[in-house]
């Protein structure tokens, strides 16, 4: 008997799609990076929920009191055409016209489409960073289409390696190209890279929501945690393929990064920085922002043109105390599913 010619997963999960096979490999992935992806930017939708969507286009409250913001639904149907959108894109180089699409796709029919400020389906075109609690600075407006250059290279140049798969969405997530829903992006992008390379993707869990965020946060230093937590959620998924197509895929899954302690030598010494960040913005950055979106963005309000000294030296204080960094390490992680380490001071989710 002829053996069995193993398919790449693009090609599986695009047939999938086409031949509307119910609960594979292809549906399966759809709900669950749907969910977990919305859910870690504040999506109230339930996983139920979700499949409701999917499958019928139609959404019930579970509760007679539940509230359904608009929104939320319409960015998770949104993010199944996403979705959908880089299973055609695979094997194509990332660039502006593919990402913006991404975009548009994603905010499509949402209240920030209408919104001129939010400049849809392209650049930002104000300051933004990443979640406003941990305040991290990203590209200004100004800069990020330089930025995105150094993204697309560091994309173009990717194989399977855990450091520089990790380092690309580094990059990417620290640029924040758009005005909201840059980490949906950045994951679908990733996401659509490793199946350019036949690799196993990364499913990145809500879950693991700290440790990914934390990740991101100190990956310049310490690239371990967010190399780990990526190896981890590839784990994941590569379990959820070999459940659902078992020994029916071809694929790479490097888990071990070449040069390790070289690497991690050098960036506790001389830490890996996206050059187009900035730790710090002054007026000059901020002058087409709000008061309250000089707030948000961790600056403090504005005091009025005929402020008292006192009242000055006391916006000047906020906006110190609220500034970048302002808190060093996320709130303690829930425990997820493998087990993980939650102490802040291990080397991530997945054991070394």
């Amino acid at each position: 008997m002829a053996k069995q010619t193993r398919k790449r997963l693009v090609d599986w999960l695009r047939a999938e799609r086409d031949q509307k096979v119910s609960h594979g490999l292809y549906q399966n992935t759809q709900l669950v990076f749907a969910y977990n992806s919305n859910h870690m930017e504040g999506s109230t939708l339930s996983p139920e929920q979700t499949a409701q969507l999917f499958d019928t286009g139609a959404l019930l409250p579970e509760n007679a009191d539940d509230e359904i913001r608009l929104d939320d639904a319409t960015e998770t149907v949104n993010h199944f055409r996403a979705f959908d959108r880089i299973l055609d894109l695979a094997d194509e180089p990332v660039d502006k016209a593919m990402v913006c699409e991404l975009h548009a796709i994603l905010k499509h029919g949402t209240s920030q489409e209408t919104d001129p400020s939010r400049n849809v389906g392209g650049w930002k075109t104000l300051p933004n960073v990443i979640s406003p609690i941990e305040g991290i600075h990203t590209v200004l407006p100004r800069d990020v289409p330089r930025a995105m250059n150094d993204v697309f290279k560091a994309f173009a140049e990717l194989r399977d390696d855990p450091y520089q798969t990790a380092r690309a969405h580094w990059l990417f997530e620290t640029t924040h190209p758009f005005s909201d829903g840059n980490g949906r992006i950045g994951r679908l992008v990733l996401f659509k890279e490793m199946l350019r390379l036949d690799a196993v993707p990364p499913l990145i869990r809500d879950a693991n929501r700290n440790y990914y965020t934390r990740g991101l946060r100190r990956f310049g230093s310490q690239p371990a945690y967010l190399v780990d937590t990526l190896l981890n959620e590839r784990d994941y998924y590569r379990t959820m393929m070999e459940t659902l197509a078992p020994g029916m895929l071809r694929y790479t899954y490097i888990d071990e990064w070449a040069d390790r302690h070289e690497i991690e030598t050098r960036c506790e010494s001389e830490p890996e920085r996206n050059p187009y960040v900035r730790d710090r913005w002054n007026d000059e950055d901020l002058k087409s922002v709000t008061p309250s979106e000089r707030f948000i963005l961790g600056y403090g309000f504005v005091p009025p043109r005929n402020a008292t000294s006192e009242e000055k030296r006391r916006s000047e204080g906020a906006s110190r105390s609220t500034g970048a960094l302002a808190f060093p390490d996320p709130m303690p992680a829930p425990a997820p599913v493998p087990p993980q380490t939650p102490d802040d001071g291990g080397d991530g989710p997945r054991p070394v």
